[in-house]
């Protein structure tokens, strides 16, 4: 059971954990991720690298440009 991190009062469940699973997988919005799991952005990427698990857009090889 994944309760081992705690953010704005709750622990991530394994629910929770498999949720982003999916939805990271199936290229949906970190903006749909945060409406779905009920929480920031920047809690769902940290939790996301904690897991290994790559966000749509999050890709860490790519050149971007910084105008």
């Amino acid at each position: 059971m994944s309760t081992s991190i705690k953010s704005h009062g709750r622990f991530w469940t394994e629910e929770d954990d498999n949720l982003l699973r999916t939805m990271a997988a199936a290229g949906k919005s970190i903006t749909l991720m945060t409406v779905k799991l009920g929480r920031p952005i920047r809690t769902i990427r940290s939790r996301a690298q904690e897991l290994h698990i790559p966000l749509p857009g999050e890709d860490k090889t790519t050149k971007r440009w910084m105008g």
